[in-house]
């Protein structure tokens, strides 16, 4: 017993430790937007890239965000991707107001080695002729200075492909709350990689990529079949050994989105994230998340034999103080309501440790998942959702 006791923790320590270096990476990104430098050389050019399918409900919402950036010289790209509903309208309407500054193209095809999106957003990539792209959804809001502030970050020389923070407004309802507290604190592990230097996944909806970076990988079509585009963009942009990743978390740059309406739906994108990252090409993300989830599913199914001796309840503390201190510094960014967020805190990190550990179990069983009208399977087989 005393062997078995002793493998634990040196686990449990070992993840507190990978959670300690994930801290010290938010924090250095959070001192380095903090020093920012009013630009002297002359910005890029940039272009917003959307790609859309049947977003009629809440399109209005980004396009008016859209329509009030700072950046008045930026243009517009949307992909609409087979929409049936009044989508195709509401982008017609916009380039009418805007006139040359927007360009609405049409994916067609149901591509057999790539999701919908992914072929939207190759067509994208294709049609730009900017310097700097930068990607958000549908059912996103963005802030007027959006664009200003993320294009000025490209003036690194080195910089290839840069994320930011996303926002969820919080509702009634405990999934609409869970939501919004969940949301910035599994941004925490990306931002942390990224604070590292070893960048391990973003949010899609807030993306910025060099143009060059995104035609040395190939695009997105080079990327090959996967679920979750926006992560392997960046991971081979980083890994490419010609570009550097970076992450913004200014209030300034912070999207806002919504959550989903119901359990059923927030099933579905967290098994398609958790599948993302447990079956990643890139061994970095693959290795370091495997580790992170698998103890996790392990330290709860061991949480039945403190009834045995206490000592069992130790390793599923270690994830919970890990994701305890990530969601604490979450906390601290602009935005958050400070005194019902940390008051909140350990409730809703004890919740996420079980939820993600369910979440691991389906994404490793290859439980399908609905995304934009296909059945997806981390085996790329597709199937339309009638």
């Amino acid at each position: 017993m005393g062997i078995l006791f002793f493998i634990l923790f040196s686990l449990a320590a070992l993840l507190v430790f990978i959670h300690a270096a994930l801290d010290l990476g938010i924090v250095v990104n959070i001192v380095r937007d903090r020093r920012r430098v009013p630009p002297e050389a002359p910005l890029p050019t940039v272009t917003v890239a959307v790609a859309v399918r049947n977003e009629e409900a809440s399109l209005p919402g980004l396009l008016a965000s859209l329509e009030r950036q700072t950046a008045a010289d930026c243009s517009f790209l949307f992909v609409d991707d087979r929409s049936t509903d009044g989508t195709p309208a509401l982008l017609e309407d916009f380039k009418r107001r805007l006139g040359g500054r927007v360009n609405v193209l049409r994916n067609e095809a149901i591509p057999s080695d790539m999701t919908g999106k992914q072929a939207a957003l190759e067509i994208a990539v294709e049609a730009c002729r900017s310097e700097v792209m930068l990607f958000t959804d549908g059912d996103c809001t963005v802030p007027e200075t959006w664009v200003e502030r993320m294009r000025e970050r490209f003036l690194e020389p080195e910089l290839g492909v840069l994320f930011g923070r996303v926002r969820i407004a919080e509702g009634r309802s405990f999934l609409d709350r869970f939501q919004a507290f969940e949301q910035p604190l599994i941004h925490q592990y990306n931002l942390g990689g990224a604070g590292m230097g070893l960048p391990m996944g973003c949010f899609g909806n807030n993306l910025a990529a060099r143009s060059r970076a995104l035609r040395d990988i190939g695009g997105f079509h080079g990327l090959g079949y996967t679920v979750t585009e926006d992560a392997a963009v960046l991971s081979a942009i980083s890994r490419s050994g010609r570009w550097k990743a970076g992450a913004s978390v200014l209030d300034a740059t912070t999207i806002g989105t919504r959550g989903k309406a119901g359990w059923k739906e927030y099933l579905n994108q967290h098994t398609r994230w958790n599948a993302g990252a447990f079956f990643s090409a890139d061994p970095a993300t693959r290795l370091g998340y495997r580790y992170v989830t698998l103890f996790l599913i392990g330290s709860i199914a061991l949480l039945p034999l403190t009834f045995v001796d206490w000592r069992f309840c130790i390793p599923w503390m270690a994830p919970f103080l890990g994701i305890l201190s990530l969601g604490f510094l979450a906390g601290l960014y602009d935005g958050p309501k400070r005194a019902l967020y940390f008051l909140r805190l350990p409730l809703y990190t004890a919740f996420f440790t079980f939820f993600y550990g369910w979440v691991t179990m389906c994404a490793i069983a290859r439980r399908p998942f609905d995304w934009k009208g296909s059945l997806l399977h981390t085996d790329r087989h597709v199937e339309q959702v009638p």
